[in-house]
């Protein structure tokens, strides 16, 4: 009774995408410096990576959380503003997939702000991602999947230099995680929190759902900032 409340309350009355979470619809955060990109191909820890550098970085905690490039640049009006310098992205978590796949004029607009930025690179074994990308039923030409994966690493190869590689296991294991952030820190100059944060355990279905909503709720101000978006509330 007590899971079927808070999905419900997740899924209808408190939705991951609301103005305290992500950008749109939030506006976008002011702030100098460079963004950080989560570059990754769906199901391969964006979640877990967004939520390492809220969590363990506080100046990187903004209202809102983070930028979903993807969405931003959909308009037109959003894509010409920041080709024009009219809209500015600073530092603040910024996410996209599939980039290549956008249309050319969107595409361009990305790789201006990929020249701008400190981009982390998610990596997990293919089988995983469309093994856990089917289970949304969002698959439906392996083949042509495969495919899409394949050139969106050629893609981030060849559109910048500024690039840390992170593998999921290093996001999901205790003891690589630490080094994960402290590389981080060496890649941006930010200063992580004096004891590091670790990812909410996904056994731990209360807690994971608590703080999906509370995240959901106060933002910033979360307590432990848990940025996953399945309607279930319960994975990344």
């Amino acid at each position: 009774m007590f899971r079927s409340l808070i999905n419900a309350i997740g899924t209808h009355l408190v939705p991951f995408t609301n103005p305290r979470v992500v950008c749109p619809p939030g506006i976008i955060p002011r702030s100098s410096g460079k963004p950080i990109i989560v570059a990754s191909v769906m199901r391969s820890g964006t979640h877990l990576a967004i939520d390492l550098l809220l969590n363990n970085f506080p100046e990187l905690a903004k209202k809102p959380l983070y930028v979903d490039a993807d969405q931003l640049f959909r308009s037109q009006v959003n894509r010409e503003k920041y080709a024009n310098n009219g809209l500015k992205i600073g530092e603040c978590v910024v996410k996209t997939h599939f980039p290549q796949a956008a249309p050319e004029n969107m595409r361009a607009t990305i790789e201006k702000l990929v020249k701008e930025s400190h981009v982390i690179l998610l990596r997990r074994p293919l089988d995983q991602t469309l093994r856990s990308t089917q289970s949304w039923g969002l698959v439906n030409d392996v083949d042509l999947y495969k495919e899409k994966v394949e050139e969106f690493f050629e893609y981030w190869s060849r559109v910048s230099s500024d690039v840390l590689e992170v593998h999921f296991d290093e996001l999901t294991d205790h003891e690589k995680f630490p080094a994960i952030v402290k590389s981080i820190s060496r890649l941006t100059g930010l200063k992580a929190t004096s004891k590091t944060r670790y990812p909410v355990n996904p056994k731990k279905i209360v807690t994971m759902m608590i703080t999906k909503l509370t995240t959901r709720l106060f933002g910033k101000r979360a307590p432990v900032i848990n940025t996953g978006i399945r309607s279930g509330m319960t994975q990344h």
